[in-house]
């Protein structure tokens, strides 16, 4: 173990050394205020936001896509909000081509003057302000964008997320319902205190008080089996059973959460760190990926899960009403013999240098950081290493639904969706309270949900159907008019 621990450092000493970009790194401070790290981050976000921008234009959850789960002809789309809604579908048979529903969203920071979109806008940046920088009597050009921030007293969070259903379909067969469906999908979403706030950070003079925290990343794949049954008691009144069970296949897993401690800045490049804990999680199978070794999408763990649904459903003479309840994202990927469980525990103060961690060539240095960090707090760079397999679990949620609806013409709706954690490391379904109006035949239809997103954020909506295309966002504004963005979301489905 000695050895090994020299080794360990000799090499990121020897590396540090001759690599220009790591004597930089010593020569830089830590801190964000420091002007040569704060433009080093403007250049990485920019091309963050360039990435994001990207994303957003051709498809861009925040998004719910409640446009699209509650018409009467979403089909097999519609068992994704609720596996019961199956039942609810009038024709023998659905298909859906593809369906996308992707989006970004955060309370730290926002761009100025910006909307979605703006693609061809994005790629002409040639600079990226940061607020505080900025001088009163400074001119900005057309093609310079400024990045602010938030304060609050209560925590940050940050989402991104990108989720495609490919081929599916939904098949009626008497009161029985049968189907399959595709899906691929990419969650990250985090949690973090307001201490972290770039204005508060600054003011506080690095002193942080770091609440229980975390983040949470993985991108799988779904192979899914669908099944409704209906009950009637009636002519006129019916339930509805309804269960999605998915086989998983999990590409890339990351996960870090800590307990309550506290830190302070005593230099621009170290900090006094009160006790504590944390914990990291992350698949190692792609680390080496570089400019010279493209990355391969492999399949480095699997799991399953499970969606429970049940609609009570009256059919009137003029109108239809529901009241459905759903148990969805039940389950969980094991990563195993391709990740890396660390555990780290501080159990005295101590004086954190954070020069060893500042640089860094890409991905593949995770684990050597790791190992230091394990190598400071215990003397061993192996200690904190405790499994090379781990889980994360799914993002599991509660949602409450009812609704009026009539054959041809209006349809309102409810829905509440409240996360549920079961589990330390897992992501989290942001909760979202909505209400949707609309109109629709067989041909055309036209939706606009109201939804209070994270119980903090109003959006405004809308969606349009033309036959088999369905396109709409859940958040209007980002769209329509320039502000300060910091979110912005989009779907879209074509169906046979």
């Amino acid at each position: 173990q000695v050895d090994q621990k020299k080794s360990l450092l000799s090499s990121l000493h020897a590396h540090q050394n001759q690599c220009g970009e790591c004597r930089r790194g010593k020569e830089t401070s830590f801190i964000l205020r420091s002007k040569q790290n704060e433009i080093h981050c403007m250049k990485n976000l920019k091309i963050l936001l360039l990435m994001a921008a990207f994303t957003v234009s051709v498809s861009s959850q925040g998004q719910e896509a409640l446009g699209l789960r509650l018409q009467q002809f979403s089909g097999i789309n519609s068992t994704l909000l609720n596996p019961a809604l199956g039942g609810m579908y009038a024709k023998k048979w659905d298909i859906n081509l593809i369906e996308t529903v992707n989006s970004i969203s955060n309370n730290y920071g926002f761009l100025e003057n910006s909307k979605a979109g703006e693609v061809n806008r994005y790629r002409s940046i040639q600079n990226l302000y940061s607020r505080p920088d900025l001088t009163n009597d400074q001119t900005l050009g057309p093609n310079d964008l400024v990045l602010d921030y938030n304060t609050r007293n209560t925590s940050f969070y940050a989402d991104v997320s990108a989720n495609i259903l490919g081929p599916s379909f939904l098949l009626r067969l008497g009161q029985h319902g049968i189907g399959l469906t595709t899906r691929a999908r990419v969650e990250t979403e985090t949690i973090f205190p307001p201490d972290l706030g770039y204005y508060t950070y600054n003011a506080n003079r690095g002193n942080v008080n770091m609440t229980p925290s975390h983040i949470s990343s993985m991108a799988w794949r779904e192979w899914g089996l669908h099944y409704d049954y209906t009950l009637s008691s009636a002519d006129d009144r019916r339930l509805i059973l309804g269960v999605n069970l998915r086989y998983l296949q999990g590409y890339e897993g990351l996960s870090i959460f800590n307990e309550q401690f506290s830190y302070r800045q005593i230099r621009t490049d170290s900090f006094e760190v009160s006790p504590g804990a944390a914990t990291l999680m992350f698949t190692s199978g792609n680390l080496g990926v570089d400019e010279n070794t493209p990355y391969e999408p492999k399949i480095q763990g699997t799991g399953f899960g499970l969606d429970l649904g049940v609609v009570y459903e009256y059919l009137g003479e003029r109108w239809n009403c529901n009241l459905g309840f759903a148990l969805n994202d039940v389950g969980n990927i094991r990563f195993r013999n391709s990740g890396q469980m660390h555990q780290f525990r501080n159990n005295a103060t101590l004086i954190f240098d954070t020069n060893p961690y500042t640089t860094w060539s890409g991905a593949s240095d995770l684990p050597l950081k790791a190992s230091l960090l394990s190598d400071l707090l215990s003397g061993n760079p192996q200690a904190s290493l405790v499994d090379s397999s781990f889980s994360i679990g799914l993002p599991t949620h509660l949602v409450f639904h009812g609704g009026l609806s009539q054959e041809v013409g209006w349809r309102m709706y409810f829905v509440v969706q409240q996360s549920l954690p079961l589990k330390t490391n897992q992501l989290h379904k942001a909760s979202t309270a909505a209400v949707v109006g609309g109109w629709e035949n067989n041909w055309v239809g036209a939706y606009m949900p109201i939804s209070l997103y994270r119980w903090q954020r109003l959006r405004v909506g809308a969606a349009l159907r033309l036959a088999f295309l369905t396109i709409g966002t859940d958040n209007l504004g980002p769209w329509m008019t320039r502000g300060n963005l910091s979110e912005a979301g989009f779907y879209a489905a074509v169906k046979i």
